[in-house]
Formats: structure tokens, C-alpha cells, sequence
């Protein structure tokens, strides 16, 4: 993995050489101090990852990100801020960062920002890695139908109980559709023709989460958060439902003696919609390999909720929960957005 950093403070130029370089298989292409040196050292090395401060003297590392999506070059970006702040972070995963680390003493928290990321593909999939891709799209699918399959056996054994229910001859229909959806999802994804479409962001938070009701455990109260005011996404409904599907599962897994579990939707600055899920449970930590401790399977989860993100050019953040447990963010590009999300 080759890394510049872009730093205004020489001192922290040094700091932030000495961690990365500690790591294995990174190479350390360059440290400048400011976004003219950076865009120059874009284009001359191309690298995967640009790790820089939310301060720099011609700029900030918004800019710099901003001005960098503007070259044909895609790496990933980590900056670093020296300050605590929600409406930092928000702005700078509105542009596109794919990790937001604040500056500690401890170098790890670094260390696995960098680490865990995955190199951004640079213009269409070459046809060599297509077999590859369908088979992560493959695993995907059949994840998230097997969670479905769990709601429609809940489901049909209270329906043998309660057959003229017809809240649960809804869902099960519901489900089905769903389960259609991804199937179809797949299909395009194997003919290259996969299609987005406006969809409301709510609507699928709701209906999801309705799905997943037979199957929440009874100690877990859910709480939504949906703002009135929200954008439709430009985006593939079925991914939607898989991205929130998964936070939820793996938010309810983190609360295996109950607790709460709140999934908002709003509207943010610059065109952005706002996905958070929070939960009360035992938290979450990420070793080197990317793949999530907080339940055996999880990280298979996470990384469909990621690759999703991923493909509708948005960001997400994994972070502790104030008073614990852990909260997820993700920012989407809403439609209409100048640079619409490519879902391809």
C-alpha cells in the first residue's frame, strides 16, 4: 500500500511517517506540507492512500480531497484532526473521506484506519477481476438470505398459530419481494446491468427494520430518528435494504442482554443523507485484517455494508456510542448531487 502524507506541521509529518512506516507492506511515497505539493505528488505517484491534516496552509484537507476526485486518480483518504468535533467529522465524510481518526498518543488507532482499507478500482472493473467480484457479490447475497430465511421461518411459525394474521401474510410477502430483489441483484450484477433509481432512504429504514421485527429480540427496544425533510438517493433499493439490514443484525448481535437500538435518517449539509445506527451493546473493535469482533460472522456483514457504501460513492464511520455501545454513520450522496453516486 503506498501512502502520502500531507501535513502542515513538519513535526507531525515526522510522527505520522514514523507510524505508518512501522507497518508492514506500506511504502511511505512522500510527505509535503501543503495541497499544491500533494496535487503534484498525486499525479506524478499515484498513490493508494493520502493521509492527511484537517489544517494545511493553503487549505484543508477537505480541499484537498475535493481537488484530488477532480484528477483521474481515486485514492482513499485518512485525515487526521488534532479536535473532537461531530460537524468536522460530518463535513469532511460528506466529501468523500473513507477514515476519520482524531489524534492520540496511542498509534494504533492510525495503524488500522490505514490498514483496513481497501484500494479504491480506478475506472471500470478489468475483466480479470470480474469472476472475483461476483463471488464477494455472490457471498453477499446468500448472507443476507439466510437472514431473510430466519425472518420467513419466524415468521410462518407464527402464521401456523395466527392464520388469519394478516399483518404477518403482509410480511411474509414483504420478505419474499426482498429476497426477489436480491436475487435480481445479483442476476444484474453477472450481466452488467445493474440500474439505480431514486429511493427513499426512510422508507427503506422502516420497511427493513418492520421485516426484522419477528426476529429482534424482545430486550432490544428500537428507536427511529427519520427526519421529514430527507432527499431520495440515487441508488439500487436492494443494496439499500442489505446496508441497513446488516448494521441493524449486527447493532442487535452487539446486545446479546438487551438494550437499545436507534436508526436515524436525515439530511445534512452539501447534498448528503445521513444513515446513523447506534446501539447500548459491548461495543466493537476491528483488528489489522478489517473484519469485525463483536460477534462470530459479523465481519462478513460489515464488509456488505461497506462494499454497498462503497458503491454509491459514500462514507461510513464505526465509532463508540456515547454511554457506550457503538454508532455507525454513513453519508450518501443525495440525487441531484453534482457527482451522482456510481453504483456500477
Amino acid at each position: 500500500m503506498r501512502i502520502l502524507i500531507v501535513d502542515g506541521s513538519k513535526e507531525q509529518r515526522r510522527h505520522l511517517v514514523h507510524v505508518l512506516g512501522a507497518v508492514t507492506n506500506v511504502i511511505i511515497q512522500g510527505a509535503v506540507a501543503d495541497m499544491r505539493s500533494a496535487l503534484h505528488a498525486v499525479v506524478e505517484t499515484s498513490p493508494d492512500v493520502i493521509v492527511t491534516g484537517a489544517a494545511l496552509p493553503d487549505g484543508d484537507g477537505a480541499e484537498l480531497i475535493e481537488n484530488v476526485r477532480r484528477l483521474a486518480h481515486t485514492p482513499s483518504f485518512v485525515v487526521v484532526a488534532g479536535t473532537a468535533s461531530e460537524d468536522l467529522r460530518e463535513r469532511y465524510l460528506a466529501v468523500g473521506v473513507d477514515r476519520y481518526v482524531e489524534r492520540s498518543e496511542d498509534p494504533r488507532a492510525l495503524q488500522l484506519a490505514v490498514t483496513t482499507l481497501r484500494r479504491r478500482p480506478a475506472g471500470s472493473i478489468p475483466p480479470t477481476d470480474t469472476q472475483r467480484l461476483l463471488g464477494r457479490m455472490t457471498a453477499g447475497v446468500v448472507h443476507d438470505l439466510n437472514n431473510y430465511i430466519h425472518v420467513m421461518d419466524v415468521t410462518l411459525a407464527l402464521l401456523r398459530r395466527h392464520p388469519k394474521d394478516q399483518t404477518l401474510w403482509k410480511q411474509t410477502q414483504t420478505v419474499l419481494h426482498t429476497m426477489a430483489r436480491l436475487n435480481s441483484t445479483l442476476l444484474a450484477y453477472a450481466r452488467g446491468a445493474l440500474a439505480p433509481a431514486p429511493v427513499d432512504l426512510g422508507a427503506v429504514a422502516r420497511e427493513t427494520v418492520g421485516m426484522l421485527a419477528r426476529v429482534v429480540p424482545p430486550e432490544v427496544s428500537v428507536h427511529f430518528e427519520i427526519a421529514d425533510d430527507v432527499p431520495m438517493l440515487h441508488g439500487v433499493r436492494s443494496e439499500l435494504e442489505q446496508l441497513v439490514l446488516n448494521l441493524v443484525i449486527n447493532g442487535c448481535d452487539a446486545m446479546p442482554k438487551g438494550g437499545d437500538l436507534t436508526v436515524g435518517v436525515r439530511k445534512s449539509a452539501g447534498a448528503v443523507v445521513v444513515l446513523e445506527i447506534s446501539d447500548s451493546g459491548t461495543g466493537i473493535t476491528i483488528p489489522i485484517n478489517g473484519s469485525s469482533t463483536k460477534r462470530p460472522g459479523a465481519g462478513l456483514g460489515l464488509g456488505i455494508a461497506q462494499a454497498v457504501v462503497d458503491r454509491h460513492r459514500g462514507a461510513m464511520n464505526i465509532s463508540p456510542a456515547d454511554g457506550g455501545g457503538t454508532k455507525v454513520v454513513v453519508m450518501l450522496p443525495a440525487q441531484g448531487r453534482s457527482d451522482p453516486p456510481d453504483v456500477s
